[in-house]
């Protein structure tokens, strides 16, 4: 056996255990939602390409890969049933995975078949056409679905800076770019050193085995994140509505409502809730979520992430400036006004503030007041 074939089968069964015991995890998950099940056949999909690509060192079971077709597709739904705020399997996904099942039938076809040749790839004989046409619309196919990921992420991490006031990996799905982002960048990767592989001499590096190393980490990281990830957004609950709210908000009912948003950050100091949502003020409020959103946008020209960290940023000036908090940290005040972390507080206080809170501090509690 040579070394490239024992490496190979080492990193195939490490994948194929790792995989496996991942999707078997996913799927004995408690409280398991829709995310969890798509994620679980993510994993499963991994497994068996390992499974038949062990074979393949003996058999000849495929002639191609057939799994890469379904990885970015099924990244895509994934992340898609992570930001749907009531996400479900559409019947046009199907059209996603219709291409993996045709690769199925040609890899099984031309199983026997010298088709994934990378020092005779540009050979002139019958076979050439399906070479290039699986080179071509396996490209195509991380290209399209990379790029769909990469838009729905962004839209994603616009969109909550209305409906939260924090932001965590869990919210804004930073692992999961990081993850996609990688995934588009090796497999361009394995696709230069396919072409490399083809079209220079004596480059004896087998993508394949690099491919599989990559399945490897995704399956990792995919496992590890995936496992701990949460819905973004909670069902939204079904409140009484008072008398004055109907389909919409006339002029009136408006302005009472802003009074009563001001009032639940001023009186009742909601913004002290590191984890505060957007449904968290409509269910306070006792009226639909767009209302609330309705008021910030039209009435005070913000979004709800903003609105709130203006509260903290106010509240931890203040109590920066209260010299009976001089015994407490600059991090624990930041806390104490609803802060989640150490970053996003010196980030937002820099922000609306022009310095970092330990420099705020320093300059006294006398400084900005007039003489």
């Amino acid at each position: 056996m040579s070394e490239y074939s024992l490496v190979n089968i080492v990193v195939l069964c490490i994948g194929l255990s790792q995989a496996t015991f991942a999707g078997i995890m996913m799927l004995i998950k408690k409280n398991s939602k829709l995310p969890d099940r798509i994620l679980t056949v993510w994993l499963f999909a991994i497994a068996l390409q390992m499974l038949i690509s062990l074979f393949n060192t003996k058999f000849s079971i495929t002639a191609f890969p057939i799994s890469p077709f379904v990885y970015a597709p099924l990244m895509y739904i994934y992340i898609r049933s992570l930001i749907d705020e009531k996400p479900k399997l559409r019947s046009y996904y199907l059209a996603y995975i219709l291409p993996a099942i045709a690769i199925f039938v040609l890899a099984i076809v031309y199983r026997n078949k010298p088709i994934l040749i990378f020092d005779e790839y540009l050979m002139n004989d019958p076979y050439r056409g399906v070479r290039f046409a699986y080179a071509i619309l396996l490209m195509i196919s991380i290209f399209t679905y990379s790029i769909m990921t990469f838009i729905s992420l962004n839209r994603h991490r616009k969109k909550i800076k209305d409906l939260f006031s924090y932001t965590s990996q869990k919210v804004t799905l930073g692992w999961a770019l990081f993850v996609s982002i990688s995934f588009f960048v090796i497999y361009i990767g394995l696709f230069a050193i396919g072409f490399t592989r083809v079209f220079v001499q004596n480059f004896n590096f087998d993508p394949l085995l690099l491919g599989n190393i990559t399945l490897v980490f995704y399956s990792f990281a995919f496992s590890i994140f995936g496992y701990q990830q949460d819905l973004i957004y909670p069902p939204e609950p079904v409140v009484v509505k008072p008398h004055y709210v109907r389909s919409g908000l006339r002029t009136s009912s408006i302005e009472k409502l802003k009074e009563s948003l001001i009032n639940l950050m001023e009186k009742d100091h909601l913004y002290q809730d590191p984890e505060l949502s957007i449904l968290d003020v409509a269910r306070k409020l006792k009226v639909p979520r767009h209302h609330v959103t309705q008021i910030l946008n039209e009435k005070m020209g913000k979004n709800f992430y903003t609105f709130i960290n203006e509260y903290r940023i106010q509240d931890a000036k203040a109590r920066l400036k209260d010299p009976t908090n001089d015994n407490l940290t600059v991090l624990a005040i930041g806390y104490d006004a609803g802060f989640n972390s150490k970053s996003s507080f010196n980030t937002l206080f820099k922000k609306f503030v022009g310095m970092t809170p330990s420099e705020y501090r320093a300059l006294g509690p006398d400084h900005g007041k007039t003489k």
